[in-house]
């Protein structure tokens, strides 16, 4: 099979010119897959790689499927357009570089370009593989209120140039039935490598939007649900959640305390009330002691005062009254004596 390769410059929206390699060499595709790669290493911002495919004729009879003829990749302002119908089929470079690198890929209606590549046994991870028609739509909805998917004409010109309204129409619809030719035709390959720039370029501008809505939030990684956190963010975002709530129950807990406290203090220092002061019951001795001598004053008991009194008349009898027995001093010659000690005077042992 005879090798070529074609170096060549094209003219872009607003006079840009990108720089395209035509080829079917696989050492020419492996010099510039390995410059690609280099690039994609020392990017920052735009971390991916325009792709597009182009296929053979299709069978009008519907006989024979059609498959791969051409692999564009758009990185920057350049193009290598590989002619994969004119190779022998292998280009390890090319297939290493398509699905082993993890190298990500951006798209415009990947839906065919994956059973087409799938044909030749080669499998981007779905995770490498950015479709933008999933992404934005300029379109709207049909008649039946369903989502219209874009074409890449409608979305290069609502988003990147309005000179790409006659993208198409530039090109007639029976061109793409010579996508076998070798070479391709100069406005086949001009095609074919805006084709490839204009994918690349459409998810760089639209890409300081999508990397909020594609990536994490937290981490800035690829998830799966678009604009939502990843796993592990998820799950340190639910740690802090669960964090600041404990310390919210622990505050308010302390501040439960500290109010309690205060109340206490207060009470404590707030001086007592007359009125506190002139209801609090009297002693527990001095409530039983009004209490027995409301008992003698409503009984018939003997007074204390006659009590006594008649027991001294009992011991010394002596009728006369005296209003202390234990005070009243009798001379001898008054008392008679008695043997009674408790009536001995002093001095009389």
């Amino acid at each position: 099979m005879q090798a070529f390769t074609q170096i060549r410059t094209f003219t872009v929206h607003g006079g840009k010119e990108i720089d395209v390699v035509y080829t079917n060499e696989e050492e020419t595709m492996s010099k510039y897959l390995k410059m690609y790669a280099q690039w994609y290493a020392e990017e920052e911002e735009n971390k991916f790689v325009g792709l597009d495919l182009e296929y053979t004729r299709e069978d009008p009879n519907h006989e024979e499927d059609n498959y791969l003829a051409v692999v564009q990749l758009s990185m920057r302002n350049h193009v290598l357009v590989c002619h994969y119908s004119w190779t022998n089929g292998e280009c390890p470079a090319l297939r290493s570089f398509l699905q082993n690198q993890g190298i990500v890929f951006c798209t415009v209606d990947k839906r065919a370009d994956f059973m087409k590549l799938y044909y030749e046994k080669i499998i981007i991870p779905r995770e490498n593989w950015i479709d933008i028609q999933e992404f934005v739509n300029v379109k709207g909805l049909n008649e039946r209120g369903k989502l219209m998917r874009d074409g890449m004409a409608s979305l290069a010109t609502s988003i990147i140039d309005e000179s790409y309204s006659q993208m198409k129409d530039k090109f007639p619809p029976e061109r793409h039935n010579y996508w076998e030719e070798r070479p391709l035709s100069d406005l086949n390959l001009e095609y074919a490598a805006k084709d490839a720039y204009v994918s690349y370029q459409l998810y760089v501008k639209i890409w300081f939007f999508l990397r909020y809505l594609v990536f994490c939030p937290g981490c800035k990684k690829e998830d799966t649900l678009r604009g939502h956190l990843c796993a592990k963010c998820n799950k340190a975002e639910i740690e802090v959640e669960r964090a600041q709530k404990n310390a919210a129950a622990e505050i308010a807990r302390l501040n439960a305390e500290l109010a309690s406290v205060q109340a206490e203090l207060a009470r404590l220092k707030a001086p007592a009330s007359s009125d506190n002061t002139q209801q609090t019951s009297p002693p527990h001795g001095k409530r039983r002691k009004m209490n027995d001598e409301q008992w003698l004053e409503s009984s018939d008991a003997p007074k204390s005062s006659d009590y006594w009194q008649n027991l001294r008349k009992s011991w010394t009898g002596d009728e006369q009254k005296s209003d202390d027995p234990w005070t009243t001093e009798m001379s001898d010659q008054q008392s008679p004596k008695s043997d009674n000690p408790w009536l001995t005077k002093p001095g009389n042992y």
